[in-house]
Order: C-alpha cells, then structure tokens, then sequence
C-alpha cells in the first residue's frame, strides 16, 4: 500500500500523483483520460478504455491430456474472459478434439466458430454486456427453476413421464446461463464501468451473485435428479400415489420464491420469515423420511429417497438465498 499528498493546484483543484507502477503497468501516457468513480469514502480510478483490445487465448491440443480435458480448459478460459480461443490441432488423431469443442459449444452462450480448418479452430465469444444485465440473468434463472419445479409436481400427481422428461431437458440451458453469469462478474470485479453496465450498483454484491448463481445451478441440479429419479419409480411401480411428495414440493416452490423476491426487493422481514416457514417443511420432510424407514419394496424406497433428499437440498438453498439477501442489504436501504 502507498500513500500520497493531496496538493492544491489553482487555488481550487486538489491533485494527487499516481504511483509510478501503476502507470507503467496500464501503459498511461500524458494526456490520457482516467474514469473515477466515487464509492463511499473511496475513489475508484480507472483506464478509459473498458473496451479493451481482444484478448486472446492460444490452446494446443498436443498439450491437452484427453478430449474430456480440453471441454473444461475452453469453459474455464471462457469464464475468465477471453475473446478468442485458437484450438491448434496440432497431432493427427484430433477427431475427438473436433466434437468436444462443437459439443461445448452448446454449453456456452454467445461463443461461435468463425474459423475452422484441417491445423485449427477458432472461436470467437460475442458477449454484449448492454443487453444481457446480471440481474436479468438471473431472474431468467429464477424463472425456469420455477417452472421446472411447477411442471414436476405436475408430472407427479398426473404421471406425465414426456413432462418429467422435458423438466431435465430444461437444465441444460440453466448451465449456459450459469457459465454466462460468471464471466459477467469477473469482468464486473476488475471494472467497476463495466459493472455499471450489467445493472450492479456495488462492486462488492458480486461476492454475494457469485453465491446466488451457484445456487440456482445446484437447484436445477437437483430438480433433475427428482425428474429422473420419478421416472425410474414410475417404470418399478406405476401406481405409487405420491400426494406428499406433491405437497411438499408446493411448500418448496414457495419458500424458493419468496427467497428470490427477498433478493431482488431487499426486503429483510420477508427474507426472516422464510426460516420459519423452513421449520415446517423440515418437519413435513421428516415425517415422509419416517415413513421410508419402514419400505414395503427397497428399491422404490430408496428412489424416493433420493426424491426427497433433493426437495431438501432446493429447501436449504432457498435458506441460503434469504440468508444472502440479507447480508446484502446490509450498508443499503432494505425495505423492513
């Protein structure tokens, strides 16, 4: 950490010097423009120029281990913000490589291939933070949870497998928008301009998004489990009646949206009265897991489990987010 004086210059201007590492380091040249931006007590400077030059990232598949490896090494350079990914093919037996690029492709939103030849593929990633703010993307989060858990209580009390089905299809896209999110909020805590853009007021709510995202993609996780998981009870016992597990979930699809409105509102006392409503559905989960302690056939007691551990864990998460609404309204104005 350095310090500097604060001068008065003109009689009316105080200036300050900025330190010599930092300026070589940003390549600031007399003349050049900072950005500053006031955050409470602090003053935040930045470059001027938030569109950066691409960046761009250079992959060799000859020092990729497997095929399996290079999908994450994309996902992961994704996710810290590169513009352009060169994939070199550079060894013959690089069909595998081939799919699993075009396969991750369709876990990432806003990435195409503009290049493809026999020694390389490039990719090029079009984000345009204007048009897709984090908060946006994560109330559309919010929103296909919801449906996904409205149309499984629908498929259990209907026995509608083609639903369950399309439930799981369903999480496919809260991944993409899971990958999305993230880059968005690296890119916001590096630039506070940039935060600006994707609708984030406070640099340090990025923590607590970081937080919410991961969330929403654990409840996807495991509303998909629940799906799958019905369908294989269904085919070992088609007349299982499972009014309890119906009501549960609707207790859980409640908890899950007051949790998110507390979020987006910063309304506190909304956030303190899902732990109570907590308490009951626990107790409502307690009481199915009593009864498959004493199961007349193993296999679909354990399915249903399984079912019910994953309604628990949504349950918790919702917790979690109330709990996370909370610690961010701390230092604002929340709404009591």
């Amino acid at each position: 950490m350095e310090t500097r004086k604060v001068y008065v210059s003109g009689g009316s201007t105080y200036v300050i010097s900025l330190p010599k590492k930092w300026v070589k380091k940003t390549n600031l040249k007399p003349g050049d423009s900072l950005v500053v931006t006031e955050q409470g007590n602090s003053l935040l400077f930045e470059t001027g120029v938030v569109e950066k030059e691409s960046q761009v990232k250079e992959i060799k598949i000859s020092q990729v281990p497997s095929s399996e490896a290079l999908g994450r090494i994309i996902i992961a350079n994704y996710l810290v913000g590169y513009d352009t990914l060169k994939i070199k093919l550079d060894r013959k037996d690089n069909l595998l490589y081939r799919e699993a690029v075009r396969n991750i492709l369709d876990y990432l939103i806003g990435i195409e291939i503009v290049e493809d030849t026999n020694d390389s593929i490039i990719l090029e990633i079009m984000v345009d933070y204007k048009r897709m703010m984090t908060m946006q993307l994560l109330q559309r989060m919010f929103a296909i949870n919801r449906s996904m858990l409205l149309d499984l209580g629908k498929a259990l009390g209907t026995s509608d497998i083609d639903l369950a089905k399309d439930v799981i299809v369903r999480e496919r896209e809260i991944d993409r928008l899971y990958f999305l999110v993230v880059r968005q909020l690296k890119s916001a805590v590096e630039h506070q301009q940039i935060a600006e853009k994707l609708g984030i007021k406070y640099q340090r709510d990025c923590l607590g998004y970081r937080i919410i995202v991961k969330v929403l993609e654990r409840i996807a996780d495991h509303i998909e489990n629940i799906a799958k998981s019905y369908i294989k009870l269904y085919e070992t016992q088609k007349e299982l009646k499972l009014e309890e597990f119906i009501k549960l979930n609707k207790s859980t699809i409640t908890i899950f949206e007051k949790s998110v409105d507390s979020l987006f509102s910063r309304n506190i006392s909304l956030a303190e009265k899902i732990f109570q409503e907590l308490k009951e559905v626990k107790k409502m989960h307690s009481d199915i897991s009593n009864r498959l302690l004493k199961p007349e056939n193993i296999q679909c007691a354990i399915l249903q489990k399984t079912m019910l551990d994953s309604l628990g864990r949504i349950s918790s998460y919702s917790g979690d987010i109330a709990e996370i609404a909370i610690n961010m309204s701390a230092g604002t104005n929340p709404i009591y």
